[in-house]
């Protein structure tokens, strides 16, 4: 798994400070904030889906089907953290979600490393030509703000 360079596992990587990454300058400021707020956290790791939302499928009276496996080796509650993360950039969920996992500073902590987690992986599979438009830099910037105010 350490080889692997694909944009989720650079992203992934970024997230947990083990890389640095540039992102898109529209993005810059929501990435500048939420690095300024990761703090070293301690929790068992596993192997993880790392990219679970989206890829689930549901249908009526069928079990749940995991597609497109993106291992992972992380705390079980980093994978909660971006399945929110996720609901809240792309999903409309609304952002009293993010007391969902509410254990304190360990919770806060996977919040800002699953933003930095999509807003890495987004900026490196748009490629460096792409430019953020405003409504995903506004997105990101308040789903950082959100997380910020806990």
């Amino acid at each position: 798994m350490d080889r692997r360079t694909h944009p989720w596992a650079v992203a992934d990587r970024v997230a947990w400070g083990e890389r640095e990454a540039d992102v898109v300058a529209e993005l810059a400021e929501p990435f500048a904030l939420l690095l300024s707020r990761r703090r070293p956290v301690e929790a068992v790791a596993q192997l993880v889906h790392g990219d679970l939302a989206g890829n689930v499928l549901f249908a009526p009276g069928r079990e749940p089907a995991v597609i497109d496996f993106t291992p992972c080796w992380r705390p079980p509650l980093y994978v909660e953290a971006v399945v929110i993360v996720d609901g809240l950039l792309w999903y409309g969920l609304p952002p009293d979600l993010l007391a969902v996992g509410a254990d304190g500073p360990r919770w806060r902590q996977m919040l800002i490393r699953a933003v930095i987690f999509r807003l890495v992986a987004l900026s490196g599979l748009a490629g460096p030509s792409w430019r953020a438009g405003e409504k995903e830099a506004t997105r990101f910037l308040a789903v950082a703000e959100a997380v910020e105010r806990g």
